[in-house]
């Protein structure tokens, strides 16, 4: 169903306006990635992400978050999904991590948002609507930035380019990143595999929107 179709359902917690965002004076880009558990598909993509943008921005340009709509906060992390991690200080990162709980505060301020699934993108709109041109699934913006959308001057102009060039895609179900919690190692693997190369596309878009 697309969120179009649903009333809006906020969030006890009250948004507060975006502040420190990427297109004012030197605040780092803030994005925010979004999945169910908040301990794979979400978590991963946080950390990769975190770790590819260091990389090519330097350290805090940019500060990559996640969430989940229904954490459990007793669980931590896959074993697969550290064993999956690109590098050390991934790993490393993965191993603290902890779920956080999807809300309009935190959504607040973050300039791109990434869902795993049109069905967490729904949620995300419900929180906050206005969020419609900057938020996107993984794979969604992955492609979009595979097919060389590209925009100088800010991650603003990116999300815009991005927006603009979302109806040239397929339908939304097309990018959906399959959930492989509690099953077999390859269903982790397969996830990385699809993930990895949208995320390398999306660090590479987001640096070039900054850097030019």
């Amino acid at each position: 169903m697309s969120w179009t179709s649903r009333p809006p359902i906020r969030s006890p917690f009250a948004a507060t306006p975006a502040a420190g965002r990427a297109d004012d004076g030197d605040a780092p880009v803030r994005i925010l990635t979004v999945c169910t558990g908040n301990i794979c598909r979400s978590a991963y993509a946080q950390h990769v992400l975190q770790h590819r943008l260091d990389e090519l921005l330097g350290p805090g340009r940019a500060v990559v978050t996640s969430v989940g709509t229904g954490p459990n906060q007793a669980l931590a992390v896959p074993e697969p999904i550290l064993e999956l991690a690109p590098a050390a200080q991934v790993r490393k990162a993965l191993a603290a991590h902890r779920p956080r709980q999807l809300t309009a505060r935190t959504l607040a301020g973050q300039d791109l948002v990434l869902a795993a699934t049109q069905g967490h993108l729904d949620a995300v709109l419900r929180e906050d609507p206005g969020a419609v041109r900057r938020a996107f699934t993984l794979l969604e913006a992955g492609r979009l930035a595979e097919g060389g959308v590209a925009a100088e001057g800010g991650v603003r102009e990116l999300t815009a380019a991005m927006a603009a060039g979302r109806p040239r895609l397929a339908g939304a179900e097309a990018w959906d990143l399959p959930d492989p919690f509690r099953g077999p190692v390859q269903g982790y693997v397969a996830m990385a595999r699809v993930l990895d190369p949208a995320l390398e596309g999306i660090a590479r878009a987001v640096a070039r929107s900054v850097d030019g």
